[in-house]
C-alpha cells in the first residue's frame, strides 16, 4: 500500500513539475522564451542592408564616423545610420535577444538566423523605393517569399515583427505641399501599413510594434537655416499629425499591435521646448556637415572632413540630420521598455 501511496504522489508531483514547464514556456517565465523579430523600415531600423559601394550620402552608414562609438561591432561601420546601435538592437534586447537579428544581405543562401532577419534598408520609403532601397511592401514580400519557400520556418510562435519609418522618403517635400496634397500622401502612406500589418499578421506574425512618425519638421536637416542655426521655432507637426492620426485609425486598434510613439518620446527628449535634462544639444545634430546640403562623414578627394564631429556624442539627441545616436536611441526605447514587455507578455 506505501508502495502504491509513494508511486501516485510521485506521479502528482511529475504532472505538476509538467504543467510548471509548459506554463513557463508559453511565458509565465520570460527566461524560456525564445523570440524572433523581423525588422522592416528605412535608416532607423537597417543594420546593414544597404548595399556597400563608395561613398556618398546613401552610402555613408558604411563610412567612418558612422560606428565610431559601437562598442558591440569593434567600434567600426556596420551599415547602421548613427555613431552605435539603432532602433532594433534595442528592441531586440527587451525581447531577450543577445544581439539583433542580422540583416537580410548578409544571411547564408539556405539558412536564417534563429533570431528571426531584418529587412530594412536606408532610404526606403513606404510607397517610395529605389532598387537598392526597397519600399515597405517590397521587403513584406520578400519576407513572404522565405516563408513560403521553407528559409524562414512558417512556426513564427513567439515572433515579433517592428516597422519602423523616418519619413525622410515619402515625405522629403512636404514643405512645398498643399494641405490637400499632403493629406493624399498620407492617406496612402498609411494604408500601406495598415496593408503590411495586415499581411505579417496572415502569415501568423503574432505582435507588430510600429513607429509613428516623428516631428520631421524639428529634425536637424529641415529646422537649420540657410545660417547655418537651428531653429527652436521649427514646425515639426504639420505631416506628423496627420500621418499619426490616420496611423491610430488604422493600426493601433489592433489589439497585437503597440504604438511606440516616436512623437511623443522625439518630444520628451530633444523638443526645443522640452524640459528633458537628458540631451544638452537637441536640435544640433553631433556629426554637423558645413554644408546644408552635404552629409555626415562626406569628405574631399584629399581626405578633409566636410563635418564638424561632437566629441560627446551622448550629449547630442541626434547624430546626423534625421538619426539619433546611440544615446538617442537608447533613451527613446527606455521610455516604451515596461510597455513593450506588458505587450509580448515577458
Amino acid at each position: 500500500m506505501k508502495k502504491l501511496l509513494f508511486a501516485a504522489v510521485c506521479a502528482l508531483l511529475l504532472l505538476l513539475n509538467a504543467g510548471h514547464v509548459e506554463s513557463r514556456r508559453h511565458g509565465d517565465s520570460g527566461s524560456e522564451r525564445q523570440f524572433k523579430l523581423f525588422v522592416f523600415g528605412d535608416e532607423y531600423a537597417d543594420t546593414g542592408n544597404y548595399p556597400v559601394a563608395d561613398l556618398t550620402k546613401t552610402t555613408r552608414a558604411w563610412y567612418y564616423p558612422y560606428g565610431s562609438n559601437d562598442k558591440d561591432h569593434g567600434a567600426t561601420p556596420t551599415g547602421r545610420f548613427s555613431n552605435g546601435l539603432v532602433l532594433p538592437d534595442f528592441v531586440a534586447r527587451i525581447l531577450g535577444m543577445e544581439e539583433s537579428p542580422p540583416a537580410e544581405r548578409k544571411r547564408e543562401q539556405d539558412g536564417v538566423d534563429p533570431s528571426g532577419m531584418n529587412f530594412a534598408v536606408g532610404g526606403a520609403g513606404v510607397v517610395e523605393g529605389t532598387r537598392e532601397a526597397p519600399k515597405l511592401g517590397r521587403q513584406v514580400d520578400k519576407f513572404k517569399r522565405m516563408v513560403r519557400h521553407g528559409i524562414i520556418d512558417d512556426d513564427l510562435t513567439d515572433s515579433v515583427a517592428l516597422i519602423a519609418f523616418s519619413g525622410r522618403r515619402d515625405y522629403e517635400r512636404f514643405n512645398d505641399m498643399t494641405n490637400t496634397d499632403v493629406k493624399a500622401v498620407v492617406q496612402e502612406v498609411t494604408d500601406k501599413i495598415a496593408d503590411a500589418v495586415e499581411q505579417l499578421m496572415d502569415l501568423g506574425v503574432e505582435k507588430v510594434v510600429v513607429t509613428t512618425l516623428p516631428p520631421i519638421g524639428c529634425t536637424p536637416g529641415l529646422s537649420k537655416t540657410k545660417d547655418g542655426v537651428y531653429d527652436a521655432k521649427c514646425d515639426g507637426q504639420k505631416v506628423t499629425s496627420i500621418h499619426n492620426t490616420y496611423l491610430e485609425e488604422k493600426v493601433f486598434q489592433h489589439k497585437d499591435v503597440f504604438n511606440l510613439d516616436l512623437k511623443a518620446a522625439f518630444n520628451r527628449l530633444a523638443a526645443p521646448s522640452s524640459r528633458s535634462k537628458r540631451f544638452k544639444y537637441k536640435l544640433e545634430p553631433c556629426c554637423d556637415s558645413f554644408d546644408q546640403s552635404g552629409y555626415c562623414g562626406q569628405i574631399t578627394e584629399d581626405g578633409e572632413p566636410q563635418y564638424n564631429l561632437g566629441s560627446k556624442p551622448d550629449k547630442f539627441f541626434y547624430w546626423d540630420d534625421i538619426n539619433p545616436t546611440h544615446a538617442g536611441w537608447k533613451a527613446v526605447v527606455n521610455e516604451f521598455e515596461e510597455s513593450i514587455r506588458n505587450f509580448v507578455h515577458i
